[in-house]
């Protein structure tokens, strides 16, 4: 593991705790993809079940996880980093399925996000993934280094005046 600022790959192998980083930019195309609610395995768009799990519970269902991709920016380099669902929680105040809900009432909320997080000064631990095979590193963990930060959700609920847990008129793919 390392944190965020390593000056080399090979450092990303070392533990490291650097000042800060600070948000670069936020890709808006894609926050998140679905899983099996049981398992958590992947499914693609057009499954309905997971084939492993609907074998012994019918209409498992599925649920989204987030995958953010963020530039961070450190004092020596820019690099895109992947926050997984629970680093990306941190910085979203919601689970996945709420973002797509809200998402689907307020399609314009997806671009704010790049928006509200840019200039974001954080604390990032980052590793490799576990098969060595992915492209960018996994925030391990992420913690706002700004007293005042509040969540995207909280932000966005305000500017759009939605009241926590107001429900949405429609579910729509983040």
């Amino acid at each position: 593991m390392a944190s965020c600022g390593a000056s080399s790959l090979a450092a990303a192998e070392n533990p490291w705790t650097p000042p800060y980083c600070s948000v670069v930019a936020v890709d808006t195309s894609a926050f998140c993809y679905r899983v099996c609610s049981i398992c958590e395995r992947s499914l693609s768009d057009t499954a309905s079940n997971c084939p492993v799990c609907s074998r012994r519970i019918p209409n498992a269902g599925s649920k989204h996880l987030y995958r953010l991709l963020v530039s961070v920016g450190t004092v020596d380099r820019v690099m895109v980093v992947v926050c997984f669902d629970r680093a990306a929680r941190v910085l979203m105040g919601c689970s996945a399925d709420e973002w797509t809900d809200f998402l689907g009432a307020h399609p314009s909320a997806r671009e704010k996000v790049g928006e509200l997080l840019q200039g974001e000064m954080l604390r990032m631990t980052l590793s490799r993934s576990r098969r060595g095979n992915a492209e960018h590193l996994r925030v391990a963990s992420v913690v706002p280094l700004r007293a005042g930060f509040r969540p995207v959700i909280d932000r966005l609920r305000r500017l759009y005046g939605v009241e926590a847990g107001a429900p949405s008129s429609s579910h729509r793919g983040c």
